[in-house]
């Protein structure tokens, strides 16, 4: 038995203006700092470090490694063996490639420890208080990174570990948040206007942190870190003052709003916004309804990483793209990344809300669109030849953007199985897709020693084999109704285990309630 794709009748008071678009809004500001936290160092080190200090040759390109590149970045060897003063930003620290390696992945492995306790922290005390933690915490950490690299590189990388840790909670409790607020024909839009802010934190951050380089204050470097942390405790503050974890903890919410948010989820949340749910962790790894998601994530966050990784890489492997260049075009395609998030959403709440497709349906073309789309667009930039440089750009482009429909899909898709433990399911989807992120800049390496077309070509083929298998297993496989075992059944098993006398006396009272109930109405 399964429940049905959810239907409330009651009237909708309207999504503009409402308590539930507020937190929307400010959960995308929090995502967008979260990224920005993320990945502020990945432009930091660049001036962070004394690259003319460090004993390896990094623009030695000889006549051979020319010859293995394809012929269009032959075109540039010249112009990369000869880097312009103007771009190179001299910092102060000595660190070799192996040193700044560990410093830029130490957040991952950090990251990748505290999926599963975010979502389980949420379910226990409340997703407002584990969010508003966390972000601080991490405005605090990311404030005292210029005294961290100064003091030493091992502090630096222990902190940049300690921000992924604390960080890893993000997504889970806030998907525990999404629970209790987002009715079940909005959890699209809503929580695709709340994740697209990573995109914008990603875009944001690289333009700034190139800008405070050359002119910040502080030396220029550390005023990333500091503007990022003060911003972060400003927006805790917003937090902290608008956000409740439930609609009946929120102060200023309307009646009607409410009244419509409770009512929409009581056949699946229950009513009671105090009760702890107990975690059915047997039933959770044995339903392939889980697994669908699961595998789906993996192969979603797969396509995503190696694009992140490898985009830099193959614009200059087979491009030759100057690395001047590189910042700007490596931002397009998160625009239209955050575009379609949001696009798709809302076409996704449409199809249900109309009736043109279940929630089941909708998950499923969401899944096919991300990853299918993706597959075949990161296939053809491979096989673009010299002289298509825009072609490449429109096809990565593709690839990233049309991804985002994977918001619409398997992400939400958690709320829709089990939304009582969607935050901690996410946790555990989470960290096995952390492994993408590990893995792929690792096979990306090994396929690509010598950085030629053919080399890129076997990369993206690879990682479409993945997608496709990622959305095949999650269309066979996924659901769109809440499955039993995560129903509204909170402290179940410990009733099993009480007294029968004390069952017959809870029994007792529940007909006593009733009948004073029926009486209050009578008279």
């Amino acid at each position: 038995m399964t429940v049905a794709d959810p239907v409330f009748s009651g009237r909708n008071p309207g999504l503009l203006l409402s308590t539930r678009l507020s937190l929307a809004l400010i959960s995308f500001l929090g995502c967008m700092l979260t990224y920005a936290m993320r990945t502020n160092i990945s432009f930091a080190i660049v001036c962070m470090v004394n690259s003319t200090a460090i004993s390896e040759p990094s623009f030695n390109l000889n006549e051979s490694a020319a010859v293995a590149k394809s012929s269009c970045a032959r075109h540039h060897v010249e112009d990369l063996a000869t880097p312009s003063h103007e771009d190179t930003l001299e910092g102060e620290f000595i660190w070799n490639k192996a040193t700044q390696g560990s410093i830029l992945s130490a957040f991952f492995w950090g990251y990748i420890a505290s999926q599963v306790l975010g979502g389980y922290l949420a379910a226990r005390i409340g997703g407002r208080i584990v969010l508003g933690v966390t972000i601080l915490t991490g405005s605090v950490l990311t404030l005292l990174s210029p005294w961290a690299a100064e003091l030493h590189v091992y502090v630096f990388v222990g902190l940049r570990a300690l921000l992924g840790f604390v960080q890893g909670v993000y997504f889970p409790a806030m998907h525990t948040m999404w629970s209790q607020w987002a009715p079940p024909l909005e959890r699209s839009l809503l929580t695709g206007i709340s994740y697209a802010g990573g995109q914008i934190g990603n875009m944001v951050v690289m333009p700034m942190s190139g800008l405070l380089c050359k002119y910040g204050f502080a030396g220029g470097w550390p005023s990333i870190f500091i503007i990022l942390g003060l911003v972060g405790v400003a927006w805790c503050s917003l937090w902290f003052c608008m956000v409740a974890d439930h609609p009946n903890r929120h102060k200023r919410i309307a009646t009607a709003e409410r009244e419509f948010i409770v009512e929409s989820l009581s056949e699946t949340m229950g009513k009671d916004d105090e009760a702890k749910p107990d975690i059915p962790w047997k039933a959770i790894f044995t339903s392939p309804a889980v697994w669908a998601c699961f595998v789906g994530h993996f192969a979603a966050d797969w396509g995503s990483y190696m694009v992140m990784v490898c985009l830099p890489s193959f614009l200059n492997d087979v491009l030759g793209f100057e690395l001047t260049s590189m910042g700007f075009i490596s931002s397009i395609p998160y625009l239209g990344y955050f575009c379609f998030i949001n696009v798709s959403a809302v076409v996704a709440d449409k199809l249900q809300s109309s009736g043109l497709l279940s929630t089941l349906n909708t998950r499923r073309l969401a899944m096919i669109v991300a990853l299918g789309a993706q597959a075949v667009f990161l296939v053809a930039s491979g096989y673009c030849g010299c002289g298509q440089e825009v072609m490449v750009i429109v096809f990565l482009t593709l690839a990233l953007s049309l991804s985002g429909a994977q918001y619409s899909g398997f992400i939400v898709n958690y709320l829709d199985i089990a939304p009582i433990h969607a935050g901690t399911i996410l946790g555990i989807g989470n960290t096995l897709s952390c492994f993408a992120g590990i893995l792929s800049p690792l096979v990306m390496g090994w396929m690509t020693p010598n950085g030629t077309k053919e080399e890129w070509q076997s990369v993206f083929w690879l990682t479409a084999v993945i997608l496709v298998f990622g959305a095949t297993f999650y269309v066979v496989f996924a659901k769109g109704d809440v499955q039993p075992w995560a129903l509204a059944t909170y402290g179940q098993q410990k009733k099993k285990n009480l007294p029968e006398e004390v069952t017959l006396i809870e029994k007792g009272l529940d007909g006593l309630n009733k009948e004073d109930e029926e009486k209050k109405g009578f008279y």
